[in-house]
């Protein structure tokens, strides 16, 4: 796991960079058993005056906000992204590192299901090869249920697609209503398919 601290207006100390560091080694185990081991971490640490109306009285206090993106590097990729803003630095960091957390956790489980989904497929075509017949066999058709949790915003489903890693994912848009779908293109970059359909 690479990482690089970026620090926009304010300085990293040893005692933030050491904090980050060992937070992160308990991501390593967790990215291992999701199978990501190309992993780089970017850290960026910046500063800005609380708002006016957030605070009475002329003092306004420094807010460190922290970004935290970690880049997955093999099959699949994906980006995970977090960010937490707080008045103090190590509370902020801690926010953000916990959130990181929570969706690579997020991320483990959902590679886990596609892994145990894929090895269900396998059993299912090799018992279908293993019986004999004298007939020329088709290829085995799986008709799998379409499960499209709640309606999305089509950033947040090219997000999804990014994290899961998958080539598509159908979607009811959350303005209009109506199926779409998101999908990887071999160049890298993602179009969307409008269907017109209504979605249910």
């Amino acid at each position: 796991m690479n990482v690089e601290f970026i620090g926009k207006a304010v300085e990293w100390t040893d005692a933030m960079k050491s904090f980050v560091e060992g937070k992160l080694e308990r991501f390593s185990r967790l990215l291992k058993e999701a199978e990501e081991d190309q992993v780089e971490v970017v850290v960026t640490l910046s500063t800005s005056r609380a708002r006016q109306k957030d605070y009475a009285g002329e003092s306004r206090p420094t807010v460190y906000r922290v970004d935290l993106d970690i880049y997955l590097r093999t099959w699949g990729g994906g980006v995970i992204h977090a960010w937490e803003e707080d008045v103090d630095v190590f509370s902020a960091l801690d926010k953000v590192l916990d959130e990181a957390e929570r969706q690579i956790i997020k991320l483990k489980q959902r590679r886990l299901e596609q892994r145990r989904r894929g090895h269900k497929i396998k059993e299912e075509l090799l018992g279908s090869i293993t019986t004999p017949s004298t007939e020329v066999e088709r290829p085995t058709i799986i008709e799998e249920e379409l499960v499209i949790d709640k309606p999305m915003s089509e950033e947040d489903a090219i997000f999804e697609l990014q994290e899961s890693g998958v080539f598509f994912l159908p979607f009811v848009d959350a303005k209009t209503g109506e199926l779409k779908i998101a999908y990887r293109k071999r160049s890298g970059s993602f179009g969307i398919i409008n269907t017109r359909c209504r979605g249910t």
